[in-house]
């Protein structure tokens, strides 16, 4: 058996995935997506482990936070934006671990000031004083009375106030808040097998939410929340082709189209074949269309791992398709590309980058992709439209004006998820509470 490491040791390995972080956020700051700045800094590293689930947190900590995070620091500094990259960097970090993560003052402010010192010795000083005062002076912790949006809920004012148009206030705050919390592995998994293998490499399985979904939908495929000492890609049950990475809100959107075997379904702009899986594991007929190359090669690798079939088409939805010709479907689904501020959570870079401009080129696109989609449903057949973002825009209004336009199609009610669903005027909302992603979703049915 390994011995526990001893004291050093475990400040050793602090420092170096507080290093690490450090590296992470700044290539994030600087444009990379976190995702790949933290596998890369990680990896580069070669940190395993506590290591490096410590340098996950501080890195997503930190970027999720970070307007509330500059919101205590910046009374505190002169000229916050003066200083080195790295040394604001490296006091927003330890921002977020004194005020968010817990820990004692004594040791984040040793452990930040030997950080600061390593990029910048004439900034140690300065690191000192305002980690120490923030320790003293800065309040942690949820507000109280009405948050403000961008100090309590680390949120841009005016994207606030797109989720508050389309939620409600209340929804809108439960929205933000949920996206600041950290969610664990959720893997989707296809048949009783998954578990077993999973437990049998010392992962840690819990059941996922339930979908809720009508009588019939059948219990697979099925999400689990997993904690694993080894990496995805280094467990069976992934190498066998049992389990994919996904949130349950995606698969409660892929689930909630009701694909059965016999069924000629399409899936829209089909990504790299997430949802693409769960459609074909249902033994319907899948036609997987997708804009890039790249991503519906992606596609056939994850469809192939998991020992699926599909028919892949590169096309673009907004340039004359569908074909003259094509067999109408008897489902469709289309998970539109859209600004992704359900995924805030994972994917906290996408609000200090998003503007308000960008909503409107992305509905103009999103309404092309729809219109096309409804073109190829069969009299009798069903469409789910679904984006990962909680703004009117790319929702709720988008099907407002396909119905308006196509008076061929009604409302269908959407179920499951009944903590998470808030209606809309057609459709509903997920929230992105307990883990799961935010997504709008509306189902709707062709005449027969």
């Amino acid at each position: 058996m390994t011995p526990a490491p001893t004291g050093a040791e475990r400040e050793e390995a602090g420092a170096s995935a507080r290093s690490v972080a450090l590296a992470a956020v700044l290539l994030c700051l600087e444009g990379a997506y976190l995702s790949r700045a933290i596998s890369q800094a990680v990896d580069s590293a070669g940190l395993e482990g506590h290591d490096r689930s410590l340098a996950a947190d501080l890195a997503y900590g930190t970027v999720r936070r970070l307007l509330a995070i500059d919101a205590r620091l910046s009374p505190m500094l002169a000229e916050p934006e003066k200083l080195p990259a790295a040394v604001r960097a490296a006091l927003r970090i330890g921002a977020y671990e004194l005020l968010w993560r817990g820990t004692p003052a004594y040791a984040a402010v040793s452990a930040w000031v030997d950080e600061v010192k390593a990029v910048s010795r004439r900034h140690a000083g300065v690191a000192n004083a305002v980690l120490r005062r923030l320790a003293r002076e800065a309040p942690a912790g949820e507000p109280d009375g009405d948050p403000d949006p961008e100090r309590d809920l680390s949120l841009p004012a005016w994207l606030f106030d797109r989720f508050q148009a389309a939620l409600g206030r209340d929804a809108a705050v439960a929205a933000a808040r949920g996206m600041l919390e950290p969610e664990p592995l959720w893997l989707t998994a296809f048949d009783e097998r998954a578990e077993r293998a999973l437990r049998e490499q010392a992962c840690e399985v819990r059941p996922g939410p339930e979908l809720g979904l009508a009588e019939g939908a059948g219990e697979w495929p099925r999400s689990l929340s997993v904690r694993c000492p080894q990496p995805l890609a280094a467990l069976r049950a992934f190498q066998e082709g049992l389990v994919q990475p996904q949130n349950p809100s995606s698969l409660h959107v892929a689930r909630s189209l009701e694909a059965r075997p016999g069924d000629l379904v399409y899936d829209l702009a089909a990504g790299q074949g997430i949802k693409t899986a769960t459609l074909a594991a249902s033994g319907a007929r899948v036609v997987a269309v997708e804009l890039s190359e790249k991503r519906s090669k992606a596609a056939r690798r994850n469809l192939a791992r998991l020992g699926l079939e599909v028919e892949h088409v590169v096309a673009d939805l907004t340039q004359g398709w569908p074909p003259d010709g094509a067999e109408p479907g008897d489902k469709v689904i289309l998970d539109a590309p859209c600004s992704g501020t359900g995924t805030l959570r994972g994917h906290p870079e996408i609000k200090l980058r998003l503007r308000s401009e960008d909503l409107e080129r992305l509905a103009h696109t999103q309404a092309a992709m729809l219109r096309a989609a409804a073109r190829v449903v069969k009299p009798g057949g069903v469409l789910l439209y679904a984006v990962c973002s909680l703004t009117p825009e790319e929702g709720v209004e988008q099907v407002e004006a396909l119905l308006r336009s196509e008076p061929a199609f009604e409302p269908l009610p959407v179920m499951g998820l009944a903590e998470a669903l808030v209606p809309a005027r057609v459709g509903a909302y997920l929230l992105p509470v307990g883990g799961l992603d935010g997504f709008y979703l509306a189902r709707l049915a062709r005449a027969g």
